[in-house]
């Protein structure tokens, strides 16, 4: 890693023990969606003795929900951030749970004391690595052969709005004040300016990017410091995915809560005709041009063998 490698990685470490992430219970699409692949992927009988790891898991939330749900699967949740990880053993140990370890460790880092799994989970995590292509290939070496990787990563193409809100903030800011200060102007800009130019811009909340979530930002700092001023944030277009999969190996499976049916999005026999004729990818990324994603939910699954990087 490079010195402004070192220097945002650092950063993003420092903001999360600062801001434990994401702090708080809720529910969202995304969480049900997952859970009912990981249960068909891990549940059937023939899946005894299977693993999870959630790299990035947090305050653990997630991971422990899952475990919760998924008691005969082993669970492995690290994170950078030993706030966090403190934070998700609490957790663990009010839930009562024997089938979730967890433990500090950076995607950067070496992962291979952990073992193989069956599923990778990265969600909200690898757009705030610096080193990003090192990481990916740290999770793809965690998967046994044919294993998962699900990925949730932020979309350059519905978050530019966003970030040019970001740039506003970045551009009152003072560094020299600290992180009350970067607080305090996010606060305002959201009280003062939020549903003018905050709205529907492609920030993202579990009560969504209108009047509710810019509600769940204001009253939930963990949250308004995650979207309004991260440390480190690199968000990805679909053709990045297919690129960063085909690099490590990874077979592209699925783009949850995305039909592929061209009926799904137009009437018009021309357009349903053309649409159906394009090679998969090429209609994904015709429907990502429609839908400009504010982010990618997306798995990918272990073809070829590969080493950690």
């Amino acid at each position: 890693m490079n010195n402004a490698g070192d220097h945002a990685a650092t950063a993003v470490s420092r903001h999360y023990d600062r801001w434990p992430f994401p702090g708080t219970d809720h529910t969202s699409p995304e969480g049900l969606a997952l859970l009912r692949y990981l249960s068909e992927w891990l549940g059937h009988p023939g899946a005894s003795g299977a693993r999870l790891l959630d790299v990035g898991c947090g305050t653990g939330h997630t991971v422990v929900a899952l475990a919760r749900r998924l008691p005969a699967v082993e669970f492995v949740g690290v994170d950078v951030s030993s706030t966090a990880i403190d934070q998700a053993r609490d957790l663990v140990d009010a839930a009562g749970l024997a089938n979730l370890h967890l433990e500090r460790a950076d995607a950067t880092g070496s992962l291979e004391r952990f073992g193989t799994f069956d599923v990778v989970l990265a969600l909200g995590v690898l757009h705030h690595v610096p080193e990003v292509s090192t990481a990916l290939a740290n999770l793809v070496a965690r998967l046994k052969p044919g294993g998962r990787l699900v990925l949730w990563m932020y979309g350059r193409h519905g978050r530019a709005t966003h970030m040019l809100n970001r740039k506003f903030l970045d551009l009152l800011g003072d560094p020299a004040r600290g992180d009350e200060d970067r607080e305090a102007l996010a606060q305002a800009f959201l009280e003062d300016l939020g549903d003018r130019y905050a709205a529907d811009a492609g920030f993202y909340t579990p009560r969504g990017s209108g009047t509710e979530g810019i509600r769940w930002l204001l009253e939930h700092p963990a949250w308004l410091a995650d979207q309004m001023f991260p440390a480190y944030e690199q968000p990805v277009t679909l053709d990045d995915l297919f690129q960063m999969f085909d690099a490590h190996g990874l077979t592209f499976e699925h783009w949850f809560g995305v039909s592929e049916d061209p009926a799904r999005w137009t009437t018009h026999p021309y357009l349903k005709e053309r649409l159906a004729a394009l090679p998969r990818r090429a209609r994904l990324v015709a429907l990502e041009c429609l839908l400009r994603p504010a982010y990618y939910f997306v798995s990918g699954r272990r073809t070829e063998p590969v080493g950690e990087g």
